[in-house]
């Protein structure tokens, strides 16, 4: 009988070549359909900061914009796409390029375990320039599907999905903190003007981001 260690190294392993893959074929696809993907996806959202602040994309107007999906319990893809937006930044002001008119965000898709506290913890290890959000189911799951990001917990059978009843957060905790959760990872780039401008999967090197940012 395989150990749950053994299948959580195996639904490690899985989520980061699902990660990879479905992220080319979306970049790609993105390329090929460059103005119809860029007006399926708007920006908007209301959610709570890594500092407890309320806040909306109206307190970041007129701001290029670099957002990433992911989860503070993540062993391996979120701390990579954290690290490389943390190099991005300070790639640029190596280059005396500022990056005081671009925000990075991380948003989770694990708002059980994200708490504001734990989205600082986690991105103070990266850089300051890293802006965590997080909120209630309700509030995340608009953002999540106008951004068409899929999530969903790789959890025992046992357990309840707490995604197909966001609406009762109080009757849908978890029963045990050891879960991954599948999600889809790319960096989503806005312009100033709130526009999307490219989507790049995950395993995108420090150079492409920073190519695509000095272009905006």
């Amino acid at each position: 009988m395989l150990s749950k260690n053994l299948i959580n190294q195996f639904l490690f392993a899985l989520i980061i070549i699902l990660a990879i893959v479905c992220g080319w074929a979306v970049s790609e696809m993105f390329k090929g359909n460059d103005s119809e993907l860029k007006n399926e996806i708007k920006l908007s959202f209301s959610a709570t900061n890594h500092l407890g602040k309320k806040v909306t994309e109206q307190n970041y107007q007129d701001l290029s914009k670099v957002f990433f999906f992911g989860f503070t319990h993540c062993p391996d893809i979120c701390p990579i796409s954290a690290n490389l937006m943390s190099n991005v930044i300070d790639e640029l002001n190596r280059n005396n390029i500022s990056t005081d008119n671009i925000r990075f965000f991380f948003v989770t898709v694990d708002p059980a375990r994200d708490t504001p506290k734990q989205l600082q913890s986690f991105l103070e290890s990266f850089s300051d320039k890293l802006i965590g959000l997080t909120g209630t189911h309700q509030e995340l799951m608009p953002i999540w599907k106008d951004f068409f990001v899929h999530v969903e917990p790789a959890i025992d059978s046992e357990h309840q999905n707490h995604l197909n009843n966001a609406e009762h957060d109080s009757m849908n905790k978890i029963e045990t903190d050891n879960y991954m959760v599948q999600h889809t990872a790319f960096y989503y780039i806005f312009d100033k003007n709130d526009n999307l401008t490219n989507i790049l999967p995950f395993g995108s090197s420090i150079e492409q981001m920073k190519e695509v940012l000095q272009s905006l």
